[in-house]
């Protein structure tokens, strides 16, 4: 476990300080305008190009335009809320809480395609740019923190194939020590001489007794 947040884990906390207020923004001005955001071009791409494919009348539309602003609402709480647990990372010595990171960054992909999508059916430039930008921002965090936790999970394998083979290597070594020294030390020569005598004595005692 890191004491510090991961270089991930600070680019995802650098692009939610983009996304929590611009959103958050967009979201609020959509929910308490008059117009329902219908002057914001986005708002009204997308509410109009989800309109014309579910069909809606018009009361439809107005709907359309405040579920979609919702979504970016609840996507900007989801980032904030990150936002908070990685400032308490860092004032604890931790890593950020995993779950909360996925789920924000799950959100923020998927509210990225469904404004994406609009904007490139409608051709215009100015909003393909604004929400390229957008996909590039979101998408770099999640290519960092992917990258890093294939790395993380490596790392413990390679260090139990280091680990196994520092224990067959001492293993190996002390098999060999212990060969060593249940193999006995030369005899000498007194040694010898011993041994002789005690034969012939024993062989003397076995003729006699055959005698």
């Amino acid at each position: 476990m890191r004491s510090f947040p991961s270089l991930g884990c600070v680019n995802a906390a650098l692009v939610s300080l983009y996304f929590v207020p611009v959103w958050g923004a967009d979201a609020l001005r959509a929910l308490t305008s008059p117009y329902h955001g219908f002057e914001d071009r986005a708002q009204a791409t997308a509410a109009s190009y989800f309109r014309q494919l579910f069909d809606f009348g018009l009361d439809g539309l107005v709907h359309t335009s405040h579920v979609l602003a919702g979504v970016k609402f609840v996507v900007a709480i989801a980032l904030a809320a990150y936002l908070i647990d990685f400032a308490r990372a860092v004032v604890v010595r931790r890593e950020p809480n995993r779950e909360t990171l996925d789920v924000a960054l799950l959100l923020a992909g998927t509210a990225i395609m469904i404004w994406a999508w609009p904007a490139l059916g409608s051709g215009n430039a100015e909003l393909i740019r604004l929400h390229a930008s957008q996909f590039l921002l979101l998408t770099g965090a999640m290519i960092v923190i992917t990258v890093e936790r294939q790395i993380e999970q490596s790392e413990p394998a390679s260090s139990r194939v280091a680990t196994l083979a520092h224990e067959r290597e001492a293993e190996r070594r002390a098999g060999a020590a212990t060969a060593q020294s249940c193999v006995p030390a030369a005899a000498s020569p007194g040694d010898h001489l011993r041994f002789a005598q005690v034969t012939s004595a024993a062989v003397r005692a076995n003729r006699h007794q055959e005698a």
